[in-house]
């Protein structure tokens, strides 16, 4: 009987002690959770801010400061040449980041200026079909006699 008083014990230890790693486990589980949770959201977040910085790199071309080769592999597995990305490109992107660098505001000349400064060939008409066919993010302000172009607040881009 003393040994079969010794395994009830033992397993009555043991049950506790199992019981207590669980909650360990368990507690541990929720605290990596919320860590698991942050690493995905970073992850995503890796991802739009690469997408944005290949666009600039796009758009800047030839004046696209230089990285690391090290960093250029993080930003894209493959190299990429600005030309590749830019042909890539529509005009409204090149539009919105031109504004968003501009405190969401500027004159339609100063961009035809900038595209010429940066050698993206647009036409009048083609600046003009951008604007028109994405209304959801921009909207043209007349004050006297210029016309500016806004980059909509609640637009989350």
């Amino acid at each position: 009987m003393s040994r079969a008083n010794h395994a009830a014990c033992s397993l009555y230890r043991r049950f506790n002690h199992e019981c207590k790693r669980l909650a360990a486990n368990q507690a541990k589980l929720l605290e990596l959770s919320e860590a698991y949770y942050r690493y995905r959201e970073l992850l995503h977040e890796q991802e739009v801010i690469r997408a944005q910085i290949v666009k600039i790199f796009g758009v800047l071309g030839v004046h696209s400061p230089d990285v690391s080769e090290q960093f250029a592999k993080v930003i894209s597995p493959k190299p990429l040449t600005s030309l590749e990305v830019r042909k890539d490109l529509k005009l409204w992107e090149i539009l919105e980041l031109f504004l968003s660098a501009l405190d969401d505001k500027a004159r339609v000349g100063e961009f035809r200026s900038f595209l010429v400064l940066l050698g993206i060939p647009a036409t009048a008409q083609a600046v003009e079909s951008a604007i028109k066919t994405h209304p959801e993010l921009f909207q043209e302000q007349s004050d006297g006699r210029d016309r500016f172009l806004v980059l909509k607040e609640n637009y989350g881009g």
